[in-house]
């Protein structure tokens, strides 16, 4: 007889939807963000404002996540039928009342930091949008890479940051990959493709989003920043082993 696999608990069920795999990523995009829009290498925000954008940035991608998990239920039962919602774990309707309120968590925390009311409606717009349309239009891609454009563009509305040359070039780069990297992922359902060498290839870039913010912040000569940037790429990979990512 077959042995049969462990139950999750429910607290990993929560981590696979949010993709916490992903959060070490979402972390370095966060850092890079707040000292390519700040006053330069030498000034560092306040750690608090460092740890509750980090919460924020953690939140609203979680909530983005998990929404797509309530968008995608149909599909997953037919694609992914081992994901939570489809297999009865977790219910449709509480994975939507608790990703709304991690997605409107994330960005009300921006905007108790002073961040642009608008641009954090423009996130949340763009992340509410690509869950909407990401299995119906190719396109989507451009609203894959536009969610972590969107949250460095909000970071960067924050009191004492700009939108600096630098900052600009950044996120230009990081929203080609992304969308090179969500190409890639959806070749994965296409019929006849290896799906399992392009699980593996996605999962790799999304573990190696930090080294277009390292790269980044070397051109400024942020060298501690960006040491932590490339840290968090074997942090991703341990992360992508103990939850979720895809």
């Amino acid at each position: 007889m077959k042995p049969t696999a462990p139950t999750p608990s429910t607290f990993r069920l929560w981590l696979d939807l949010a993709r916490a795999g992903n959060f070490p990523s979402v972390w370095s995009n966060v850092l890079a963000a707040l000292i390519l829009s700040g006053a330069g290498a030498d000034a560092w925000p306040s750690i608090d404002g460092i740890i509750l954008t980090f919460l924020a940035g953690s939140l609203a991608y979680a909530g983005g996540t998990t929404l797509n998990d309530v968008f995608d239920a149909g599909f997953d039962r037919k694609h992914r039928p081992e994901r939570a919602i489809p297999r009865g774990q977790i219910s449709r309707g509480t994975a939507g009342w608790v990703g709304g309120l991690q997605l409107a968590s994330g960005l009300g925390l921006l905007v108790w930091l002073n961040a642009s009311p608008w641009a954090a409606a423009g996130l949340a717009a763009t992340i509410l949008g690509y869950n909407w349309l990401h299995k119906r239009w190719t396109g989507s891609v451009i609203l894959m890479a536009g969610c972590r454009v969107m949250l460095a563009v909000t970071i960067a509305t924050l009191p004492g940051h700009y939108f600096q040359p630098i900052f600009v070039g950044w996120i230009t780069v990081l929203f080609i990959y992304i969308v090179v990297l969500s190409l890639l992922a959806r070749r994965e359902y296409h019929p006849g493709a290896p799906t399992e060498k392009l699980g593996k290839l996605v999962r790799k870039m999304l573990a190696f989003i930090p080294f277009v913010d390292a790269v980044a912040l070397l051109v400024i000569t942020a060298w501690i920043p960006a040491l932590i940037s490339a840290l968090t790429v074997p942090l991703g990979k341990w992360a992508q082993r103990k939850a979720a990512s895809g």
